[in-house]
């Protein structure tokens, strides 16, 4: 498959992300945990697969007709450096200052009474407002599009790509169904340094992020 193995990058820096995984934390931890933490997953994996599948699509059509993709490639391979870029740029700015402690979102502190439903929402929103995630779906979703797969390949890559790129929300959530105790520790120290150290971790991410785009942009520029 035409630059397939490029997807694997991309779905681990979707896993990367530490406010969602908090948060799936936070879910498995409240009283409702196996029904809300199925929720939320589910609900994150539907935002990945629609937008990578979508673009998958779409991206196919164009390419088809031959409207310029070479075109679309780098100028979608700028805009994620840039912005990428001044993602980092901006958690590193917001981090905690002069070692002050790294407060918890408010919205963590309302799980324990979430329904099924509402988990579900919150899902959908941590999956839509992550600062990279969106970016690196409709990349790709360019990529799978770009290949000359028919619509129903097209569809089932991106489905496999969204299984792997939610992970890092599926892995806790399978382990905490097994209700192991053990889990249950592990889990509430993770999402501990995950709040702790989200800025970090983002700002360094996006750092990376940013420069694979640049490494894949420049060869473009120079043909």
């Amino acid at each position: 498959m035409h630059d397939l193995s490029q997807l694997i990058p991309i779905a681990a820096g979707i896993i990367l992300s530490p406010l969602p995984i908090a948060a799936i934390i936070a879910v498995l931890l409240s009283p409702r945990a196996r029904a809300n933490g199925f929720a939320y997953a589910a609900a994150f994996w539907s935002v990945c697969f629609g937008v990578t599948a979508v673009t998958a699509l779409t991206t196919s059509h164009t390419s088809s007709t031959g409207d310029g993709h070479g075109t679309a490639t780098i100028v979608l391979g700028a805009v994620l450096t840039v912005g990428f870029l001044a993602l980092a740029v901006a958690s590193w700015v917001t981090r905690p200052k002069h070692g002050a402690p790294a407060k918890a979102p408010g919205w963590l502190q309302a799980i324990d009474g979430m329904s099924a439903g509402r988990a579900f929402g919150l899902g959908i929103v941590m999956a839509l407002t992550n600062g990279k995630n969106i970016p690196l779906e409709l990349k790709a979703g360019a990529l799978i599009g770009s290949g000359g797969h028919g619509a129903a390949t097209a569809l089932a890559v991106a489905a496999l790509f969204a299984l792997g790129a939610s992970l890092g929300i599926l892995v806790p959530t399978l382990l905490a169904a097994t209700g192991i105790p053990a889990v249950t520790t592990t889990l509430t120290r993770l999402k501990a340094l995950l709040i702790s150290h989200n800025a970090v971790i983002m700002t360094v991410l996006f750092a990376v992020l940013a420069a694979v785009e640049l490494s894949n942009l420049l060869p473009a520029l120079t043909k």
